[in-house]
């Protein structure tokens, strides 16, 4: 894991920090935040701290939480590789591809040797062409299946039916084209709801969201039913007050 570049931190934070790291070597990546918030409470500007936590989320699939702590990273440390990497890493793992490049970009720019890097923009360009071209094929899969299945009714509708529906040419055409527009919209519906689903786990948790509305929220008081004299005395006796 990463270390810190401060000499002058205080050992119980140190004993924390290794105690994280020691626990992501271990794949108690529970135990590894547990850890490094801790040692964050106690110092709460160390960005190596951050970085460590952002990747304990990550490997937790907590990706709403591991993006806040790289961007903590990066706003601690805005000339530090490392902070660029770790949120590349979390929106590649979100599917956010061209958001990656970007972060591992600027990345390279402070780091321009790192062959780590240059792997990680080349892998990640090659998932958004093989993407791209994933969806470029199924719309033209689509179009085909629809365009298909328009002949095919066209030509059962020709040869088994005594008086064709479709007994025009032009009919024929514009039914199949038809078939044909349905399938491409099909197609261009899936790839859209594919490309929308990108960064959907960046989302924060559900728990936190209830969490801070509730914390927002002004409670609303109580309101109290007025009695008579005499219905108090009577709820006095029955023990209801």
């Amino acid at each position: 894991m990463d270390e810190p570049n401060t000499g002058t931190q205080s050992i119980s934070v140190e004993e924390l920090r290794a105690k994280g790291n020691e626990s992501v070597k271990d794949g108690k990546f529970i135990e590894a935040v547990l850890h490094y918030t801790q040692a964050l409470k106690m110092d709460p500007n160390n960005h190596v701290l951050y970085s460590n936590r952002s990747f304990a989320f990550l490997k937790l699939d907590q990706h709403y939480l591991s993006l806040q702590d790289a961007n903590e990273t990066v706003r601690l440390k805005p000339y530090w590789a490392k902070g660029y990497f770790r949120r590349a890493e979390v929106e590649a793992a979100s599917g956010l591809y061209d958001e990656a490049i970007i972060s591992y970009t600027r990345a390279l720019q402070l780091e321009p040797r790192n062959v780590k890097l240059m792997e990680s923009i080349k892998t990640i360009t090659d998932i958004q062409k093989n993407k791209i071209k994933g969806r470029q094929n199924t719309i033209w899969i689509c179009t085909c299946v629809g365009l298909i299945m328009g002949i095919t009714v066209v030509l059962l509708d020709y040869t088994l039916t005594t008086s064709p529906t479709l007994n025009h040419p032009l009919s024929m055409v514009a039914f199949s084209i038809a078939l044909a527009g349905v399938g491409f919209a099909i197609g261009k519906t899936a790839t859209l709801m594919s490309a929308w689903s990108a960064g959907k786990s960046l989302q924060p948790p559900e728990d936190l969201v209830f969490n801070e509305t509730n914390e927002n929220e002004t409670p609303v008081p109580e309101k109290k039913t007025k009695y008579s004299k005499a219905q108090a005395r009577q709820r006095y006796k029955q023990g209801k007050l």
